[in-house]
């Protein structure tokens, strides 16, 4: 049992020393809400999703670019596609269309009551040319560093756990209503030689997002684990 743990050990830091990416565990669990009865997916097919910013609590507000990345892989990932108008995109064209007080009122709202204006996200939805406007949102984010094998005093190697989760709105901008809701969480345990070793935010977001898409819009099953060597 020892040698056996030995070679799994040695094994690990060969490949970490080589110049691999740290190998890593990661778990993802989704759920979302029926579709609503009016809603029919293959409109996304034929025409593009206004994507917003994501919606972060205050001291989390930095990551939403890099989210935003990772929303728009997942987007393409998914089968079939999702059209997007990305989130960099959509703010320039509010701004060329005047509309950008309007939107800064529209995310003001969702932050006091959870909705979003009917009158405006009818505006808005009518100025980008898309009935479909997805709302993304991150609601926590955390990580933890756990000693995972000590020879000798010294600490060979180590896990940095983290846990993501995400929740997913689509709106219809010419009812104001929900048409669809998703959340989802990931934990990652990543085994790493040095702090400078890491799985990227987005890689990790991407998969949980692929997720959430998959299974709950498109009702296609993903894997619920899954392992990589680097």
């Amino acid at each position: 049992m020892i040698g056996r743990i030995g070679g799994a050990l040695l094994a690990t830091v060969v490949m970490l020393l080589a110049g691999c990416g740290p190998p890593y565990l990661s778990d993802t669990y989704a759920t979302s809400t029926p579709k609503a009865t009016s809603f029919d997916t293959s409109d996304l097919a034929r025409m593009p999703v206004v994507v917003l910013a994501f919606v972060a609590p205050g001291p989390l507000q930095g990551f939403s670019p890099t989210l935003s990345h990772a929303l728009s892989g997942a987007l393409a990932e998914v089968t079939p596609p999702i059209r997007e108008i990305p989130t960099a995109e959509t703010l320039n064209r509010l701004t060329d269309k005047g509309l950008a007080t309007e939107y800064a009122d529209l995310r003001a709202g969702f932050a006091l009551n959870g909705m979003l204006d009917r009158q405006r996200l009818r505006r808005i939805g009518l100025g980008l040319g898309s009935r479909y406007v997805l709302l993304p949102g991150l609601a926590q984010f955390g990580e933890e560093i756990l000693d995972k094998f000590e020879a000798g005093g010294i600490k060979l190697l180590r896990n940095r756990v983290t846990t993501l989760r995400l929740w997913l709105q689509l709106w219809d901008s010419q009812t104001g209503h929900i048409v669809w809701e998703s959340s989802g969480e990931v934990t990652t345990a990543t085994v790493f030689l040095s702090p400078k070793q890491t799985v990227a935010l987005e890689q990790i977001a991407k998969k949980l997002l692929v997720r959430m898409i998959q299974d709950g819009l498109f009702e296609s099953k993903t894997e619920t684990q899954v392992i990589l060597d680097h």
